[in-house]
């Protein structure tokens, strides 16, 4: 039983979209569940590869929701926040980092002073409009389509 869990696993994560499916679902666990954004940082930051820095990014952000008092909050909201800014320096393109932020930035209070709304928009518009985007990663590109962004 135990190698047959193993061997899905190794299979589930071999694929880059699946690895990257599976890791946005570990994040949606991680809004709801203090102990699980716990472990969830945990993980990523004994794996600090250049793909995991934005996930990592976002569980950090997501800590700083659970968290009760103001300055952790803002604490883990700010780490968070160089933490993603950094993964896209890294990776520009990447458009799932955009996505995260984009996100982020709708949700928390506009005294954070953290706006690149606009930019991740526009770059969203423009991965929707290729139609192979939606083969390449459909949990993305739907994810991206029920922001219903409008048309620059």
């Amino acid at each position: 039983m135990k190698q047959l869990i193993t061997a899905l696993l190794f299979f589930a994560f071999s694929s880059p979209i699946m690895a990257n499916e599976a890791m946005r679902q570990e994040l949606d666990l991680a809004w709801k569940n203090e102990k699980y954004a716990d472990q969830l940082i945990a993980k990523l930051e004994k794996n600090t590869n250049e793909k995991n820095q934005g996930y990592l990014a976002v569980a950090y952000m997501m800590k700083s929701n659970h968290a009760s008092m103001p300055w952790t909050k803002l604490k883990y909201f700010f780490k968070g926040k160089k933490t993603l800014e950094k993964a896209i320096t890294n990776e520009p393109d990447r458009v799932e980092l955009r996505f995260f932020r984009y996100e982020i930035q709708v949700k928390i209070p506009k005294g954070l002073k953290y706006n690149n709304l606009e930019e991740d928009k526009k770059m969203m518009i423009i991965y929707l409009e290729n139609e192979q985007n939606k083969n390449k990663d459909e949990s993305l590109y739907s994810k991206i389509q029920l922001l219903n962004l409008k048309k620059l």
